[in-house]
C-alpha cells in the first residue's frame, strides 16, 4: 500500500501502473534491465511497486532511466518521483559543487545567472580532447556533447572551465562551435575560472536530444592533467590528449575522483594508459557523479 499526497502520484503508483500497462512480469523486467549492465533483484523491484524502499542510490538513477525506457515512460518520469525527506529530487541529491573547479563561485555566478545545474539538461555523452603543445603547454579544449532536455522548455546550460594556476594572466575564452552560442560571461581572472551561459538554438522539448560542440582556448600553461567533471551519471565519456610529437609523455593514467580538491578524496581506479600516434585517451561507460581524468609525466 502507498499513499501519496496532492495530486501528484508516488513513484510507486506510477511504477505499479506502468508496470501494469506495459503486460511484463517482474522477471522480464530483471531479465531486461540485467541485460541493459544495470540489474536489479526481483525483491527490490517489488519493494519499489509497493512503495516499501526507493531507488535512492547514486547508481539507481542509470536503473531509473532504463526502466523508463522499458515501460515506456516519458524520459525524466520516474527519476523526478524520487524525493528525499527534505524534498529534493534525485537530481538534487548529488552536490555537484564538489565536482566544479572553484565551487562555491561557480555556483553563485551560475545562480546569478538565472541557471540551474540539476534536473535540467543532463549529458548523454561527452567526448573531450585537450592539446598539448611542443612547449608542454595546454592550448585548447574541444568538447563535444550530446544533451538531453530533463525538462520542457529549457535553452541554457553553463560551462565552468578553469585553466592551470601557473598560466599567463587571464581566463580562458570560450567559442562556440555546433549547436549553440554564447550568452553571458562571467570571468574571474585571479582563479583562472570562466563561467559561461550557453545558448541552444530554441527551447527543448522534455527527453528531446541535441548535439553541441564548443572549443576553449587555454592561456598557456604546462599540463600535466586533465578532468571531466558529472554532475549526473553520463553513459559515456571520452577523455583525449592531442600531444605534440616533440613533446610525449614518458606515462599516462586514467583515474576517478569523488571531488576536486579534497583530501579525503583521493584518485582511485589509476589505469595505465598507452599512448599510441601522440595520443592517449580513456572511455568510461555508464559512468557514475563524479571526476574523471588523464595524467601523465614527462620526466
Amino acid at each position: 500500500m502507498s499513499e501519496s499526497t496532492g495530486a501528484q502520484p508516488s513513484f510507486s503508483e506510477v511504477l505499479s501502473r506502468a508496470v501494469q500497462a506495459r503486460g511484463l512480469s517482474l522477471d522480464r523486467i530483471h531479465a531486461r534491465l540485467e541485460a541493459a549492465g544495470v540489474p536489479v533483484s526481483n525483491a527490490t523491484l517489488s519493494y519499489w511497486q509497493s512503495g516499501r524502499s526507493l531507488p535512492t542510490r547514486a547508481r539507481s538513477l542509470r536503473t531509473l532511466v532504463e526502466l523508463e525506457s522499458i515501460l515506456l515512460l516519458e524520459p525524466g518520469t520516474l527519476i523526478e518521483l524520487i524525493r528525499t525527506a527534505d524534498g529534493r529530487t534525485r537530481h538534487q541529491l548529488f552536490a555537484w559543487q564538489t565536482v566544479v573547479p572553484s565551487g562555491e563561485i561557480a555556483e553563485q555566478i551560475i545562480t546569478e545567472m538565472g541557471m540551474e545545474v540539476a534536473g535540467r539538461i543532463s549529458r548523454v555523452t561527452v567526448h573531450d580532447t585537450l592539446t598539448v603543445d611542443a612547449n608542454r603547454c595546454e592550448t585548447a579544449w574541444l568538447s563535444r556533447q550530446v544533451l538531453r532536455a530533463e525538462r520542457s522548455g529549457v535553452q541554457t546550460f553553463p560551462v565552468v572551465v578553469q585553466g592551470e594556476e601557473s598560466a599567463e594572466p587571464g581566463s580562458p575564452e570560450i567559442e562556440p562551435v555546433f549547436g549553440c552560442a554564447i550568452g553571458r560571461v562571467v570571468d574571474v581572472p585571479e582563479r583562472q575560472l570562466t563561467v559561461a551561459e550557453m545558448l541552444l538554438p530554441r527551447p527543448l522539448q522534455r527527453g528531446e536530444l541535441i548535439l553541441t560542440e564548443y572549443l576553449v582556448t587555454m592561456k598557456a600553461a604546462p599540463s600535466e592533467l586533465m578532468t571531466r567533471s558529472c554532475f549526473e551519471p553520463v553513459r559515456e565519456v571520452a577523455l583525449a590528449v592531442q600531444f605534440h610529437p616533440a613533446a610525449l609523455p614518458r606515462e599516462v593514467h586514467s583515474f576517478t575522483q569523488h571531488a576536486l580538491n579534497d583530501p579525503q578524496a583521493p584518485e582511485t581506479d589509476i589505469r595505465p594508459v598507452p599512448v599510441l600516434d601522440n595520443q592517449a585517451q580513456t572511455i568510461r561507460l555508464d559512468a557514475a557523479p563524479g571526476v574523471y581524468g588523464l595524467r601523465w609525466t614527462w620526466e
